[in-house]
């Protein structure tokens, strides 16, 4: 059985269509966890309704304390030999855990991963029930990846998405672990560098059967402030790898670091300069100084790393 985990937060809007995709998997031994987290829009009367009118949704309902919180409450409940995580505005295709599990006992994995299509939020409409019934290639191609290639391909983002949605994974692995509450953002991304090591091999099968939604609403100012976690994430397991003796995965995680770097960096140049904004931006300057030079050398870099590194020895005077 897979238990599919919701944390649902004031998604009214959206959360029918999410849970319509769910519920016609084509794989049907499934248990649907809701954990409706403090939502003030009606979010928990829609819940409690699919809870009635089928008898494979579980809804918990809590004061509100962020994803994690709301994925770790669902995680206390699972039992399926799965667990997958879905994020509530977003819907999947009808053979989504088909095809995920398929794989997983195909290639006898630990993960099974496919990617997820980025859909502009103007666009919603058009992936109804209909579109979610569509047939998928079928010549889709796999990739089985060691622990330390899953690692690599997180780290350096060379196509492993880090977000715990568009993944299935064996249930075992959250034993122990749980995604932290103290980070808003790259929780994730924590979460899969402490399970990574713990699997035999994950495959990626690359057929797009998640379709996120990416929301027109919310300003850049916002997200550069609550990107500023991405750093503490970054360097709390770089400090891990360090004493764990994996210096491969040092180098690694200060790649990434580099790439939040530059990434907040370009999302603050269109916003006003405030004060915090621009201890922001200095604070970005300082990680790209003290890393660029190691991207240069890293052949595993991204290109776009490696060239961006070497422009800033002009353009960070």
């Amino acid at each position: 059985m897979i238990s599919v985990i919701l944390p649902v937060y004031n998604t009214a809007a959206y959360l029918s269509a999410c849970l319509d995709s769910v519920l016609a998997q084509t794989y049907r031994d499934i248990e649907v966890i809701l954990v409706d987290d403090g939502s003030t829009d009606g979010s928990a009367e829609v819940c409690d309704d699919y809870a009635c009118r089928d008898a494979r949704v579980t809804v918990l309902h809590q004061e509100n304390g962020g994803p994690s919180a709301a994925r770790n409450r669902g995680l206390e409940i699972a039992s399926g030999e799965y667990v997958a995580f879905i994020d509530s505005d977003d819907v999947v295709h009808q053979r989504y855990l088909e095809v995920l599990i398929t794989e997983i006992e195909r290639h006898h994995a630990d993960i099974a991963q496919s990617p997820y299509q980025i859909v502009p939020e103007s666009k919603r409409s058009a992936y109804n029930a209909e579109r979610l019934k569509q047939p998928l290639s079928n010549t889709c191609k796999t990739k089985v990846l060691t622990t330390d290639e899953a690692m690599f391909s997180m780290l350096y983002q060379q196509g492993m998405a880090d977000s715990s949605p568009c993944k299935l994974f064996r249930r075992s692995l959250f034993e122990g672990q749980r995604f932290p509450i103290i980070f808003r953002v790259y929780e994730d991304l924590y979460v899969m560098a402490q399970i990574y090591p713990r699997i035999t091999r994950m495959v990626w099968v690359d057929v797009p059967t998640y379709f996120y939604f990416k929301q027109d609403s919310g300003t850049l100012n916002s997200i550069s402030i609550r990107r500023k976690d991405a750093f503490e994430v970054l360097e709390t397991l770089e400090a891990q790898f360090m004493v764990t003796g994996q210096p491969q995965f040092v180098r690694a995680t200060r790649e990434r670091r580099l790439s939040v770097a530059f990434n907040i960096l370009r999302l603050l140049s269109k916003q006003p300069h405030t004060d915090a904004n621009k201890a922001m931006a200095h604070r970005c300057c300082q990680h790209i100084k003290s890393l660029r030079a190691e991207s240069i050398r890293d052949p595993r870099a991204r290109l776009k790393n490696r060239i961006t590194s070497l422009f800033s020895y002009f353009l960070m005077r």
